[in-house]
């Protein structure tokens, strides 16, 4: 009896430390792809700005998304790749090659050489795209169902802390250092994170891997993959846009750098405390669902946040930072259930196809509205342009709570569990 005991305690051991290992590897790596992403969804417009490029110019960089847009057409190659030759192997790959090009990077200020840096972070996109197939194997593979909810809450917060570093982090380090500085600081951040990943690539590797290749025809024939696409392309994009107008505004309202750069890494932060605070606890009680139900309408209201400010001249620093930082907070929340319900949707068959896929979609609308909301404000004005976002909000939210209920039934592990009420209501 001791002896059984003894056993089941260390394959309890050992199965959480497994679990605490892959819970480091994913976070590790989402946080990794969200420091390109933050430079080139938050700092490198207020760059371009803050050194006197026109808004229609800077409505150039949202092509730096395509990669994110357009991995599902290389989807399948990098998940039939990583079962040849391994996930954890090819993802380390991919982030060293992102560590050669920052440092590239480097010699190629904007300022001087604007094509050749958007280029380059084109570039680095598309790297840290590459590897998020990898991690997206890893994730489904082993998260999926009651864990969903956590693994998203992690990729949210991961990726989010990673865009304050790249975003934020980039913007304090280029007004000391200048442009150079900034690049092979990130060069810096990423060799780091690289060194963390090293000892942990097991872990990133699927319990299962099918031998059957993956296809994107298999995928389109998945139930319910209408709803799933249409969910993961309308749920973001007016907060997207909000926030690529966002750095251009404040700096046409006069605001400096560094405010700019707090008041990002703030919102940042609300909306990884969110996903933690809010987003994980909705979908283990109510089931993923149920919780993007319930937190898409305070997130849609609170889209209005700059519309109000804007209008009524209360546009100050104090109420930016608690109205926006409010925003954030919710948007987080809302985040996780939304992808916990789009990951519990996909197949374990093509870990890292069907779950990179439906990223594309919020990917596809970044795309969309950084090349549209900057050339908008410019023709009509950004008190215009932040209602007409905020509209469009209303009306993605008619679409996402229409594919939640269509995809009723589809989603492993979308209706909370018995043991979570009992735990609920002991706790």
């Amino acid at each position: 009896m001791k002896s059984a005991s003894y056993l089941c305690r260390s394959d309890h051991s050992e199965t959480r430390t497994t679990i605490l290992t892959r819970l480091l590897a994913i976070g590790l790596m989402y946080g990794s792809q969200g420091i390109p992403a933050g430079l080139a969804f938050n700092a490198f417009s207020t760059i371009l700005r803050h050194s006197g490029t026109p808004l229609k110019d800077i409505g150039l960089t949202g092509l730096v998304f395509l990669p994110w847009a357009l991995k599902c057409f290389w989807s399948g190659i990098a998940d039939n790749a990583g079962k040849r030759w391994g996930y954890g192997a090819l993802a380390l790959w991919t982030h060293m090659s992102a560590v050669v090009v920052c440092l590239l990077l480097g010699f190629a200020s904007p300022e001087h050489h604007f094509l050749l840096a958007l280029s380059g972070i084109l570039l680095l996109n598309t790297i840290f795209a590459t590897q998020d197939i990898f991690t997206n194997a890893c994730a489904v593979s082993h998260m999926k169902g009651r864990n969903a909810g956590l693994a998203n809450a992690l990729q949210v917060i991961s990726f989010l802390l990673g865009m304050v570093v790249g975003g934020a982090g980039s913007l304090f380090i280029y007004e000391r250092l200048g442009w150079s500085g900034a690049m092979w600081g990130m060069a810096c951040e990423l060799f780091i994170l690289w060194l963390a990943l090293l000892p942990l690539r097991a872990g990133i590797e699927p319990n299962r891997v099918f031998q059957q290749p993956s296809r994107l025809m298999d995928l389109f024939r998945q139930p319910g993959f209408r709803w799933a696409l249409l969910m993961a392309l309308t749920f973001k994009f007016a907060s997207s846009a909000l926030a690529m107008l966002l750095q251009p505004w404040l700096m046409d309202r006069s605001f400096s750098l560094d405010f700019a750069g707090t008041l990002q890494m703030s919102n940042i932060i609300c909306g990884a405390l969110g996903g933690a605070v809010i987003g994980f606890p909705a979908v283990r009680f109510l089931g993923c669902r149920r919780a993007v139900a319930l937190l898409i309408w305070p997130s849609t209201l609170l889209l209005g946040t700059l519309v109000c400010l804007q209008a009524g001249g209360m546009a100050t620093p104090v109420l930016l930072y608690a109205g926006l930082g409010i925003e954030n907070f919710l948007d987080g929340g809302f985040y996780v259930s939304v992808w916990a319900t789009l990951m519990n949707w996909s197949s374990e068959e093509r870990p890292g196809t069907d779950y990179s896929f439906l990223q594309c979609g919020e990917s596809l609308a970044n795309v969309l509205a950084g090349m549209s909301i900057a050339p908008l404000a410019s023709v009509i004005g950004y008190n215009r342009t932040f209602l007409v976002a905020w509209i469009a909000g209303a009306f993605a939210l008619l679409l996402v709570v229409t594919s939640a209920r269509k995809l009723a039934g589809l989603c492993e592990g979308t209706e909370p569990s018995k043991q979570s009420f009992k735990h609920m209501r002991h706790s």
